[in-house]
C-alpha cells in the first residue's frame, strides 16, 4: 500500500485522499479503530460504511475528496468529503431500496454506524459516520448483525 502521509491537525484530526485503492482505505479505518479503542466487529462495520462513502465519492462524484479521522466525545468520527457537492440530507433512506445493483451504499452505512449525517455545503458533500467507542457501561456499541436483527419477543 502506498497510502500518502496524513494532513494532520491541531485537534488531532487526520485526513488522507480519496483513491481508488479501496483496500488501503479499509485497512487505515481498521487502524484507526484499533487506536480509537473499536471492538473488532465495530471496526468492520465502520470499514465497510466508509468504503461505501468513498465508493459513492468515486462512482457519483468524480472521485475528488477526502477521508478525515478524529476521535471526540467518545466517538471515532470519519468525514468523507467530496468536491461536486451533489449528495445532500434528502439523501437519507428510511427504508431499504428496492432490489437492484446500486443503491444500497446509504442504507447501509445508517444501519453499521451508530450516527450518519449528511450535509453540503459550497461545492462540497460530507458524510459524517460516527461510531461509540464504547457505553457507559463499558459494552461495546452494537453491530449490525444486532442492528438488523428481528425483535425479541
Amino acid at each position: 500500500m502506498s497510502t500518502p502521509a496524513p494532513d494532520r491537525f491541531p485537534n488531532g484530526a487526520e485526513t488522507w485522499p480519496i483513491s481508488h485503492d479501496l483496500a488501503a482505505l479499509r485497512d487505515l479505518v481498521h487502524r484507526h479503530g484499533q487506536r480509537a479503542g473499536l471492538a473488532s466487529q465495530r471496526g468492520d462495520d465502520l470499514a465497510l460504511a466508509v468504503n461505501e462513502a468513498v465508493t459513492n465519492v468515486l462512482d457519483h462524484a468524480g472521485g475528488r475528496g477526502w477521508v478525515r479521522f478524529r476521535v471526540d466525545d467518545g466517538f471515532l468520527t470519519v468525514d468523507v468529503v467530496d468536491r461536486a457537492g451533489r449528495l445532500g440530507p434528502e439523501a437519507r433512506p428510511d427504508e431499504r431500496p428496492p432490489a437492484g445493483p446500486h443503491g444500497y451504499g446509504l442504507w447501509v452505512m445508517h444501519h453499521l454506524c451508530d450516527e450518519v449525517v449528511i450535509t453540503r455545503g459550497s461545492g462540497t458533500s460530507q458524510v459524517r459516520l460516527r461510531m461509540k467507542r464504547a457505553r457507559a457501561n463499558g459494552r461495546p456499541a452494537r453491530h449490525l448483525s444486532e442492528a438488523t436483527r428481528p425483535p425479541s419477543p
